[in-house]
């Protein structure tokens, strides 16, 4: 026997109007389950406990415990921490001029590491890392200059610009190698 319309159309108001929320930290379990009014209020309820700061506070130590974990058996196992494997690509290609450093460190950084957002001082830090140049020596580079040349005065010298800012993001932090910023590593490199 099927339910009558009207009582199917309750059951399924009803239904709609259910949430749930379900979070395990650790041996902490959170279950939250009634209508959507009940579970937001319940919710906010649990976010104004210290019980709730707590967890959030563990679960930050447990990830900084796993980078930490994970950064030394890498360096165990020999597998190179990103420093040393920048040092040893410019090396390898022979790039010891500044703007030929800070060009292949930004290559570095979008191309081997897949990163959109560069800010001068992590491009600074790679190179740091890579133990060529002490931290005194780096503080003479001034990369924001560097970058810009590469950007507009080589254009104004007649070459190609080295780099450019992707679309509507013009800060230095955004900045990519153009084709000829590649090939000018390239023959660096051969």
């Amino acid at each position: 026997m099927s339910p009558s319309a009207p009582l199917k159309k309750m059951i399924e108001d009803e239904t709609a109007n259910i949430g749930r929320i379900y979070i395990r930290v650790g041996s902490t379990e959170v279950d939250l389950s009634g209508s959507a009014r009940e579970v937001n209020d319940s919710w906010l309820k649990l976010r104004e406990q210290d019980t709730w700061a707590s967890a959030l506070s563990k679960i930050r130590l447990a990830r900084q415990d796993a980078i930490d974990a994970a950064t030394q058996t890498a360096i165990e196992s020999g597998i190179p921490e990103r420093g040393s494997a920048f040092r040893r690509l410019i090396e390898n290609c022979g790039i010891y001029k500044t703007g030929d450093v800070i060009l292949a460190a930004i290559h570095y950084l979008r191309s081997v590491e897949k990163e959109d957002d560069t800010p001068p001082r992590d491009i600074k830090k790679l190179i740091e890392n890579s133990g060529r140049w002490s931290e005194s020596e780096l503080q003479k580079w001034n990369l924001s200059l560097y970058i810009n040349r590469m950007l507009e005065d080589t254009v104004s010298r007649g070459k190609p610009a080295l780099l450019v800012y992707p679309a509507s993001k013009e800060k230095n932090r955004y900045v990519v190698l153009t084709d000829a910023g590649r090939d000018h590593l390239e023959r660096l490199s051969s």
